[in-house]
């Protein structure tokens, strides 16, 4: 087991004094209740990422209160290539909902309908995927693999961000696109959800990966001018039934060619520390500029490789399946 054990989340955000409770947790908030906050800062999305031998598939569904989008990747691996690349632009509810807890998130219009819920039954992550020549119907085993990593993060001018990231857990269901049809058994999987109070202009570089490491289920997230103030950080390793906390985290990237290598590394904390380059399959992107409103972002999807430092061991990684994203917006 790792010797670095954060605290455990706490029941709420807030405290009895109505205080927030900013810090780096261990496990999953039942339900994310927020400082009060202006309408228009308040942002909420779910973003779903699953891998097996063959394909790397991804969701999200954004909320931002005054408009909502979604968009959905599905990559070959072997062949290097992009299945399946859309992006929706949605009305917010009650067509489009991110609630205060991962698992209640939903994305409709006519022919497109993404859902992602935690089921009564077993607890497990469910994502249900329809859109025109696709179809995902998913699950990830949340009661097997590492505890959630739980972030409360202060954000400039009185903000508050909260942000929940699952990684290293089995999947199951089955995937249809591009007249294929893929088995998810076998695969690894993950997902952020964040529900935050943000800044009007907000920019990050981030990673994700997961999948496996011989016959263990590896992941990671890593974050690069977001929820770093106060001493808080995202940036962990899962590894196992371990949740690691990792040290400060560089990117390397090309603004102007997101499907250059990309060289992604943290500083050495808690025994444990990641040095990869990341080779991009394709990206989604979406660029817009509506005036008061503008936003930059480039999401690559590929693999890393290169090196896992934990408890004294190096271990080496090869086409560990993930992404990488570059986003700058005014929202």
């Amino acid at each position: 087991m790792s010797s670095v054990s954060l605290p455990e989340v706490p029941d709420g955000v807030l405290d009895a004094s109505g205080a927030v409770r900013f810090g780096t947790y261990r496990g999953e908030l039942r339900q994310v209740t927020l400082p009060r906050g202006s309408f228009f800062r308040h942002k909420r999305w779910i973003y779903t990422f699953v891998a097996t031998k063959e394909i790397i598939a991804l969701h999200a569904i954004v909320d931002l209160g005054y408009a909502a989008n979604a968009f959905v990747l599905v990559a070959d691996r072997a062949a290097r290539s992009v299945l399946y690349d859309k992006g929706f632009t949605g009305l917010p509810r009650p067509f489009v909902h991110v609630g205060p807890r991962a698992g209640d998130a939903r994305f409709r219009l006519p022919g497109v309908d993404l859902r992602a819920g935690f089921s009564s039954a077993d607890g497990s992550y469910r994502q249900h995927v329809r859109a025109s020549g696709l179809l995902w119907l998913g699950e990830l085993a949340t009661t097997q693999g590492p505890p959630a990593l739980t972030v409360i993060a202060p954000i400039a001018k009185g903000g508050t961000n909260v942000t929940q990231k699952s990684a290293a857990l089995a999947a199951s269901g089955m995937l249809e696109v591009a007249g294929r049809s893929f088995d998810l058994r076998g695969g690894v999987g993950g997902f952020d959800y964040t529900n935050g109070l943000l800044a009007r202009h907000t920019a990050w570089r981030w990673a994700f990966a997961c999948g496996t490491l011989g016959d263990v289920r590896i992941g990671f997230n890593l974050v690069e001018g977001f929820n770093e103030a106060n001493g808080v950080s995202e940036n962990a390793l899962f590894f196992g039934e371990e949740l690691v906390p990792l040290g400060r985290a560089r990117f390397s990237w090309n603004r102007n060619d997101v499907l250059a290598t990309w060289r992604c590394t943290t500083e050495p904390a808690n025994g444990a520390a990641l040095d990869l380059t990341f080779e991009p399959i394709g990206a989604h992107r979406e660029d817009r500029n509506l005036g008061i409103v503008r936003s930059h972002f480039a999401q690559p999807v590929g693999h890393f490789s290169g090196t896992i430092t934990l408890h004294g061991r190096s271990y080496p990684v090869e086409h560990l399946p993930g992404v990488t994203e570059d986003q700058d917006v005014v929202w």
